[in-house]
């Protein structure tokens, strides 16, 4: 199910908006937008972290930069740089 929704931009962004899809990567304003929000949002998944996973997190052990590389590599099989890298589009 989709829903509408309605959103005032400077002419500016629209301008830069309407480039974007006349470049052809979007058949329409509409399509852009969206393909915008998901890519933002699976950039910030800390924005969706509940607050019973960040009290979690909060009372949870200390670790280490080395640390937090050998956990991220047992569980994505790859260096965690790397997988920085494709999230960042590199």
């Amino acid at each position: 199910m989709s829903e509408v929704v309605n959103a005032r931009f400077p002419e500016d962004l629209m301008r830069k908006l309407d480039l974007f899809v006349l470049r052809g990567r979007h058949k329409s304003r509409s399509e852009a937008l969206r393909s915008l929000v998901e890519r933002f949002f699976m950039e910030h998944p800390e924005l969706f972290i509940t607050d019973r996973l960040r009290r979690l997190l909060k009372g949870g052990p200390r670790l280490s930069d080395g640390e937090l590389e050998k956990i991220g590599e047992k569980l994505f099989y790859k260096p965690v740089a790397e997988l920085v890298a494709e999230g960042r589009g590199r």
